[in-house]
């Protein structure tokens, strides 16, 4: 989920991109030094480096927050399952191929009969036939070299690989106001600055964040403060709203084998096995 920090750090991300297009060993826009961070300046750095030249870009939370919606949100898919592994039949007998990753699952379905193996990080190709020969093994005769597996007797065999995908709920959506101060030694330093930002900032409609969901960036309102101006300070705030949402994730594993079981009976408090359906 995407909190506070989260949202700062992808200002901070951004207002340094726009500081310095062409990344941060070439000039700034406006040709001087300038750190950008979150949270508010520790007074003896921002003395220091403004008597050097340098100019600060603060981004701070404020308190001013409205909730927009407070309505759980159905799951959705943010990522889909990604499988890197291979299991190729021919005849009587499945080669294991691909990249080791995890997580993931192979499986066989011989015989109407399913056989699920979850890799491990260890794990090779041949690790992995070894594994699901011996699953199959307990059944009938089933045989591993290398990276293949032979099953003599087998009249069916299905090969399946599954992985893990991630979805995601809204929990509630939220607007916060957050600062971004510039400061520098002189107006001459700070305007040029702020102005890009700003600039930039307000044609900037969509933040995206850490947990894959946007944001959505408005400006409020800004202020000026040359009230430190004896101690060389000039500073100017710029108030940008980011509606964002607090989110929920969870993982999602890629089903390969299902299993049903059919029963009858007279009444429901009668039933008897029938049989297994396994696909």
């Amino acid at each position: 989920m995407a909190g506070l920090a989260d949202v700062s750090n992808a200002l901070v991300a951004l207002i340094a991109q726009i500081a310095y297009p062409n990344g941060t060993s070439q000039p700034s826009i406006t040709g001087q030094a300038i750190k950008v961070y979150p949270g508010w300046p520790v007074p003896a750095v921002l003395t220091a480096d403004l008597k050097a030249g340098k100019a600060h870009v603060s981004v701070f939370p404020t308190a001013t927050e409205k909730i927009i919606d407070s309505a759980v949100s159905e799951w959705r898919e943010l990522s889909a399952p990604a499988t890197t592994l291979t299991l190729t039949l021919a005849g009587q007998a499945v080669t294991v191929g691909g990249t080791v990753s995890t997580p993931q699952n192979a499986a066989l379905v011989v015989d109407g009969k399913g056989y699920v193996y979850g890799v491990q990080p260890a794990d090779t190709l041949a690790s992995i036939a070894t594994a699901l020969a011996a699953l199959v093994a307990v059944d009938q005769p089933a045989t591993s070299t290398g990276a293949v597996v032979t099953i003599p007797g087998a009249k069916a065999i299905s090969p399946r690989v599954g992985g893990a995908g991630t979805s995601v709920r809204e929990l509630r959506s939220q607007s916060r106001v957050f600062m971004v101060s510039v400061w520098a030694n002189c107006f001459d330093a700070r305007d040029p600055l702020a102005d890009a930002l700003d600039s930039a900032l307000s044609g900037t409609f969509h933040l995206q964040l850490p947990d894959g969901m946007t944001a959505a960036l408005r400006y409020q309102s800004s202020r000026q403060d040359d009230s430190g101006q004896k101690e060389g300070i000039y500073r100017r705030d710029l108030m940008y709203a980011v509606e964002y949402s607090t989110t929920e994730t969870r993982t999602d594993t890629q089903i390969t084998v299902t299993e049903t079981n059919v029963s009858a009976g007279s009444s429901l408090d009668a039933q008897f096995p029938i049989k297994t359906i396994v696909e």
